[in-house]
């Protein structure tokens, strides 16, 4: 294991240790806390959350429609989830890897493979961005964190936004990030209606994901109703930090910190420390579940033939 790895895993418990001590500090909170367990309420958040990824598959087939590199609705299933178990290793390479590689063993132009693994990521951290802006007008009626004042900036910058969407923006975009991490340019030959069509179906992962994750939160720690958007924000933001993080598996403990930070607005801290680790643990296995059940799946239909 060289130095950087060390480094890595030092910054991820060093997270976690100021989470737990945060927690231990403020124990009286946490046993004063109104933590409950509401079976239906849990299993219908489950439901959403695991709904929310064949929301975000359906993007991705999306762009490799338009791109002519897509497969099957059963290939597309399977490559997209087995390529998630990628994420789990340090440096998110591996998560892009295992797709590329996938799409490349069916045949598929390499360089329209790897322009659609950045459009959807793109388009994933656009959504993300969209929903956390949108989420922070709704907390108590009030923004938290953009003051009234600002609010004809955040305008600005969501129409900068929608015109850095623009093929031709994106696509210097896309390159000038590429050629600085020494990558092969990309060729987006994408209209763009289609763009905004990819980046709408990938808002709504984000919207039903959201709304599970808030359904869940509210199972086990009663939350206003009026709070939704700003859980479904959070989410989307601290998920977002959680991918671009490379050094931190699966964005661990970077996800976690985001996710108190902001729900710490509503909550007490050490609850949201508390909220944040069961959410990790609550995602993981219905991820692995899901991985679990197209690959039985997949088994049974390879059997039939």
């Amino acid at each position: 294991m060289n130095y950087r790895k060390i480094v890595r895993w030092i910054v991820v418990f060093a997270i976690f240790f100021f989470l737990g001590k945060m927690v231990w500090e403020n124990w009286v909170q946490v046993k004063e806390a109104s933590f409950t367990l509401r079976p239906l309420p849990l299993m219908f958040s489950t439901f959403l959350f695991a709904f929310s990824y064949f929301i975000q598959i359906w993007a991705w087939y999306l762009i490799t429609r338009k791109l002519e590199i897509a497969l099957s609705i059963r290939e597309t299933l399977e490559s997209w989830f087995y390529s998630q178990l990628g994420k789990y290793l340090p440096g998110k390479i591996w998560l892009l890897l295992g797709r590329f590689y996938l799409y490349e063993s069916k045949g598929k132009s390499k360089k329209l493979i790897s322009t659609a693994l950045y459009f959807e990521t793109v388009t994933i951290l656009f959504a993300g961005g969209l929903i956390f802006l949108a989420s922070l007008f709704l907390l108590d009626g009030t923004p938290v964190l953009i003051r009234g004042s600002q609010t004809g900036w955040v305008v600005f910058l969501l129409l900068m936004v929608f015109l850095f969407l623009h093929p031709r923006f994106l696509q210097k975009i896309m390159n000038w990030f590429l050629v600085r991490c020494r990558r092969e340019r990309v060729t987006l030959s994408i209209s763009y209606v289609d763009v905004l069509t990819v980046l709408f179906v990938c808002v709504l992962a984000w919207l039903i994901g959201g709304i599970g994750f808030y359904l869940f939160v509210d199972a086990i720690y009663p939350v206003a109703s009026r709070h939704l958007l700003f859980f479904t924000g959070a989410l989307a933001v601290s998920s977002t930090l959680g991918l671009i993080a490379v050094f931190a598996p699966a964005g661990l403990g970077v996800r976690e910190g985001a996710l108190v930070y902001l729900l710490a607005h509503l909550l007490p801290s050490p609850v949201a420390v508390i909220l944040s680790v069961t959410t990790r643990l609550w995602m993981t296995l219905i991820e692995i579940g899901l991985i679990g059940v197209v690959y039985m799946f997949s088994k049974v239909k390879k059997g039939r033939q």
